[in-house]
């Protein structure tokens, strides 16, 4: 058997079809885990996703030259805000799960954010807890939780975790 080739690196506007096909695949698979709904993912322009590459860094994870995993990383915008930054759009194709490839896009994500900001947080679906599990080992920590978070349809609701991780080593 011939071990597959593994890339984390950052995406450029030559990536946003790619992208677009992985993020519509993400949100497809795993709706919940969205908050933007994949109707109106499918109204965005090809341009406005090349624009999301240039504001944001989002991490590729390729194996074999596929694009099969993404996270990103954006600063917040508010003058009182800019210390903290955003952990965004993290998936893994279900197919390339098991090769630690979410860990290694998610310390990509740190690694970029330490230059940037002085915390990152993030929001995930409570019932996912494999991606809780992974937050928590790369040492984020839960402050709350938010019950009736994202409607997914009737009577259908998520509880969304929150969770920070301090980049400095500073404390509250």
């Amino acid at each position: 058997m011939i071990a597959a080739v593994t890339m984390i690196r950052r995406l450029t506007a030559e990536d946003v079809a790619a992208f677009r096909a992985l993020r519509l695949e993400a949100m497809t698979a795993e709706p919940e885990s969205f908050g933007t709904d994949i109707a109106e993912e499918r109204e965005k322009t090809v341009e406005a996703s090349a624009a999301t590459l240039g504001a944001t860094a989002l991490f590729g994870a390729f194996v074999d030259g596929e694009l099969v995993g993404m996270a990103g990383f954006a600063r917040m915008k508010p003058l009182r805000e800019r210390h903290k930054g955003t952990v965004w759009s993290m998936y893994v194709r279900a197919s390339a799960r098991g090769l630690g490839l979410g860990g290694r896009l998610l310390s990509a994500v740190i690694d970029h954010a330490r230059g940037e900001v002085e915390v990152l947080i993030l929001v995930v679906v409570s019932t996912n807890t494999a991606a809780v599990a992974l937050y928590e080992r790369h040492g984020f920590r839960r402050w709350g939780l938010e019950p009736f978070a994202l409607k997914l349809g009737e009577g259908r609701y998520t509880t969304d975790g929150y969770y920070w991780l301090p980049l400095t080593g500073a404390e509250p």
